[in-house]
């Protein structure tokens, strides 16, 4: 009788241990689920992405470009009342009437004979002159002088609203808006690997009107290091009517593809360079390759479009499941 029942307590006691075992695996995978789930739910949170797509990257040189424009000023014959014939921006033909000016007498205003004062040629009008017209002339590269025309001074005038003119002043001017602009520029030669010709067409970019276009060298020289070029634009920009200087960027090189920051990349062993990326909340590694670098960012070949890529990689791993 005592055997059975010492028989009987040492099973009592085995299958408590056992309870205790499956209980204490039972927490503990419980414990793991819910940690590794709350792990997993901060790293999503803390996980910086970037959906990816297609974009340049551009080498520039920042330089200064002066408008030059087929024009002319008109300057008023007689002291006197004006009164404007057309507006700012119209188009007027030859021989058409500008502006009448009420000539006057002494020092006080009288009435006197009308003059009419007519366009000397085609083109639009603009009553806002900077009395650098004379000196800008299209097609005459040869005659301009960087160092001399930096230390120019513009004498700007706007008489868009005046109504009193003295004689043998500038009052408006008419400007060729079938030819189009002209852009004088210098850079350095060592920018680019092959010598400039005539001819030749260079990307430009013009952050105050916001506008990239090829233009195309008509006229050349070299001063010192530096190359001067004249270019023309293939159209006529009424943004530029009164507007003797513009920040050009002269594009050298622009490459299409993806672009991302350097803090995306990842190097496995010392060796590949790729990237993480997600897809249903899974993390991937994809092997890139390196094109060209830009300050910090870098433009790359072996991503896909649209690719959704970890920007902070080092909080994640390949094959974790972040949410």
């Amino acid at each position: 009788m005592v055997e059975a029942k010492t028989l009987k307590g040492n099973r009592r006691k085995r299958r408590e241990r056992i309870f205790l075992i499956y209980r204490a695996i039972f927490f503990f995978v419980i414990f793991w689920f819910v940690g590794s789930s709350l792990f997993g739910f901060i790293i999503g949170h803390l996980v910086d992405t970037q959906i990816m797509v297609k974009s340049d990257i551009e080498k520039k040189y920042p330089t200064i470009g002066y408008i030059i424009r087929d024009e002319v000023t008109v300057n008023s014959p007689v002291t006197g009342r004006i009164i404007s014939k057309v507006n700012t921006g119209e188009r007027v033909g030859l021989d058409m009437p500008l502006f009448v000016v009420e000539g006057t007498a002494g020092t006080a205003l009288e009435s006197g004979e009308p003059i009419t004062v007519n366009a000397s040629m085609a083109g639009v009008v603009s009553y806002f002159t900077d009395g650098l017209e004379a000196i800008f002339w299209p097609n005459l590269l040869q005659s301009l002088d960087m160092d001399k025309i930096e230390d120019l001074k513009a004498d700007t005038i706007d008489n868009s609203k005046k109504d009193v003119v003295e004689k043998g002043k500038r009052f408006c001017k008419i400007v060729n808006n079938l030819e189009g602009l002209q852009v004088y520029l210098e850079f350095p030669l060592n920018i680019f690997e092959d010598p400039l010709q005539k001819g030749q067409e260079l990307n430009l970019f013009f952050p105050g009107v916001n506008k990239e276009v090829k233009s195309v060298i008509i006229d050349l020289k070299g001063i010192a290091n530096n190359a001067q070029v004249l270019v023309k634009l293939p159209e006529f920009w009424y943004s530029l009517l009164n507007q003797r200087t513009q920040k050009v960027e002269l594009i050298i090189e622009k490459k299409t593809g993806i672009i991302l920051p350097k803090k995306a990349l990842v190097t496995k062993n010392n060796e590949e360079t790729g990237v993480y990326w997600l897809r249903k909340g899974f993390v991937f590694w994809q092997p890139v390759e390196i094109i060209s670098e830009d300050g910090d960012n870098i433009l790359i070949e072996g991503l896909e479009q649209f690719t959704e890529v970890i920007l902070n990689p080092g909080l994640v791993k390949e094959g974790q499941h972040l949410y």
